[in-house]
């Protein structure tokens, strides 16, 4: 079984580490077990919003990329400067956090130990998105997620939570009064753009490409692998906060760098906590850095066949051989590797990229639906009026988020 899945495991590690870890384990942190209904719900709205993605490309036989231009000239210029900077973003802290998990456990005897190893998985990254591309990280993903998904459990298990404020946090959703270093609102807003990530969440839809389901006939077996990816990651995702709830939240601690999170639960934990840990933190940040880096690079290469306008060149082939893949490939691997000189806290770093994602969210969605409810594009298969519903839900999700904040940091 596992054998006929693939891009729904490399896109949850994808996403998961792009900021679900960080943002997760903050929640946690920070408001205890009161944020955990979010993973559910914003898992609702991922699967709605990706399902619906896929089914366009399996139904038309086209790239998504093809649907979004038929849109306008506009909105290919929007997805690629937002990719541009948001990609940039991600793969910034998921470089800093890759080497200072591992520095962690190998410490390496030097003051920049942590550097060279980001340094380090920076370019094996380089190496497997530029010659391998997505067949070798759907190998790759699928060892990987067997590894994350058992260290979550033993520390989550380990945390000794309370099972009565876990149901109550994920079965009677509240919005907790803001303490610590990130007001609620935020942090809200951080959990939704890194639960629906807009511009990641397209990733899916290029990796069934490659993976050759694009005919119709793939719909029943898509959706399973998008289901069973999306079910590990919410199940991740509660794991993480309830992790973070019972060992960091009682101590009063704000979440600053990865490295507090790797030393909380190695004092609490001990050893095995921090090995367990910390592999898991290099594993959500590693995978994340090579889906990221090949699926929008992957995105990239398509876009520019509208920008061209001439959408039949390289309709045939992979984008993965062309030109522009490789240059993205460059370019997302090398151009964040400046972070390593700065003071930047990674995990402030992290919610303000996943709450700028926010911002992407109810265009993005709006265009979705709106080429996928066409009849005389989609036929039978355009969407029923709960998976408009769904979406509509979304996008008043991502405006209202975007209001209070703009609210917030204008007063300020």
């Amino acid at each position: 079984m596992i054998s006929q899945m693939g891009p729904g495991i490399v896109y949850i590690l994808t996403v998961l580490g792009a900021g679900d870890l960080v943002s997760n384990s903050a929640a946690g942190a920070g408001y205890g077990y009161a944020l955990i209904w979010t993973v559910a719900l914003g898992m609702i709205f991922r699967f709605t919003w990706v399902n619906v993605s896929a089914k366009y490309v399996l139904v038309t036989g086209e790239t998504l990329m093809h649907g979004f231009a038929q849109v306008g000239q506009w909105v290919v210029w929007l997805i690629l400067i937002s990719m541009i900077v948001l990609v940039h973003g991600y793969n910034m802290y998921m470089i800093v956090v890759s080497g200072d998990a591992i520095n962690v456990l190998f410490p390496l005897p030097t003051e920049g130990g942590a550097a060279i190893w980001s340094l380090f998985f920076a370019t094996v990254a380089f190496f497997m998105a530029y010659w391998g591309g997505y067949g070798m990280i759907e190998i790759f993903c699928k060892i990987l997620v067997g590894m994350m998904g058992a260290s979550l459990v033993f520390v989550a298990f380990l945390s000794d939570p309370d099972p009565t404020q876990i149901a109550k946090g994920l079965f009677i959703p509240s919005i907790p009064k803001s303490q610590g270093l990130y007001d609620s609102d935020f942090m809200l807003m951080a959990l939704l753009g890194t639960m629906t990530g807009s511009i990641v969440n397209m990733t899916y839809a290029y990796f069934i490409y490659e993976k050759g389901w694009r005919t119709i006939s793939h719909l029943k077996q898509q959706r399973f692998d998008l289901l069973t990816g999306v079910i590990c990651a919410c199940i991740m995702g509660i794991l993480l906060q309830v992790a973070a709830a019972a060992t960091i939240h009682p101590l009063g601690i704000d979440l600053t760098d990865s490295k507090d999170m790797v030393r909380i639960f190695s004092e609490v934990q001990g050893v095995i906590g921090k090995w367990i840990f910390s592999l898991g933190l290099w594993g959500a940040a590693f995978s994340t850095l090579i889906g990221t880096t090949v699926g929008c690079s992957l995105i990239i290469a398509d876009l520019f066949r509208f920008l061209n306008k001439n959408p039949e060149e390289g309709k045939k082939g992979s984008p993965q051989f062309q030109r522009i893949y490789r240059i993205c490939v460059i370019f997302w691997s090398f151009s964040p590797l400046y972070i390593l000189l700065t003071g930047v806290s990674p995990v402030f770093l992290t919610l303000t990229v996943s709450a700028l994602v926010v911002g992407l969210v109810p265009i993005l969605t709006l265009i979705l639906m709106k080429i996928t409810s066409e009849k005389s594009v989609m036929g039978k298969h355009r969407n029923s009026w709960t998976t408009n519903a769904l979406l509509i839900c979304l996008t008043l999700a991502g405006f209202y988020m975007i209001y209070v904040n703009s609210s917030q940091w204008i007063m300020k």
